[in-house]
């Protein structure tokens, strides 16, 4: 059985979705944080950058990095659809956008919200948020760019491209203002929103961004 750690509005989100929609086995054990900080000794044992998520795979092997779980998940289980066929240029595609969300919009998150993190200068930290409130910006622009009619961003199909873009919205500072200039991203998260076994995860995981969509 799968072992995933996790915590409320983390990264934890899109393996979690991706092993629901497989509709397989697994536990879930949270990890305690204090003021978006974790704050559990134990889980420093599991992953040791001390970042959720990580998992526990039914062999052993500790997975960290939100993305590289969801995509291993993804080829374990075939059944949820959410990669394209392997080699395929379709598969490049997701690889493609899935690596720009990563880089410029999940690390850019971090940027604004642990700030600390990324500057030794205790009065560069608004600079560094500033910054990268930009960049996300800019990375969130080219996305919607991007985007066709929908329904999902490779059209009809539905990936981890969906989830994860779902995912970094709620995770934005501003998620109204995000949206109000982006209808394209907006109804794709509002089709996201709707998926019937994603819906208790967005509660679970207290990303209630997304409910005045629907």
């Amino acid at each position: 059985m799968y072992t995933l750690y996790w915590s409320p509005r983390t990264g934890a989100f899109p393996p979690d979705a991706v092993l629901s929609l497989a509709n397989t086995a697994f536990q879930r054990r949270r990890v305690k944080q204090t003021n978006m900080r974790v704050d559990d000794p134990a889980f420093q044992k599991v992953s040791p950058m001390n970042q959720i998520p990580a998992i526990i795979m039914p062999d052993g092997i500790v997975m960290c990095e939100s993305m590289a779980i969801s995509l291993a998940l993804a080829e374990r289980h075939p059944n949820t659809g959410v990669l394209p066929p392997e080699a395929s240029p379709e598969r490049a595609y997701v690889y493609r956008w899935l690596m720009h969300m990563l880089c410029n919009l999940y690390e850019t998150d971090l940027r604004h919200s642990y700030p600390d993190r990324y500057t030794s200068d205790p009065n560069g930290l608004e600079a560094v948020k500033e910054a990268a409130a930009t960049r996300w910006a800019k990375g969130f622009d080219v996305i919607e760019a991007e985007l066709s009619d929908g329904p999902w961003f490779m059209g009809a199909h539905f990936t981890l491209l969906d989830i994860y873009l779902a995912a970094m919205v709620c995770w934005h500072f501003d998620t109204p203002w995000l949206l109000a200039r982006a209808p394209k991203i907006r109804a794709l998260c509002a089709n996201v929103r709707c998926k019937e076994a994603l819906i208790p995860l967005f509660e679970m995981y207290e990303l209630n961004d997304l409910d005045g969509l629907v």
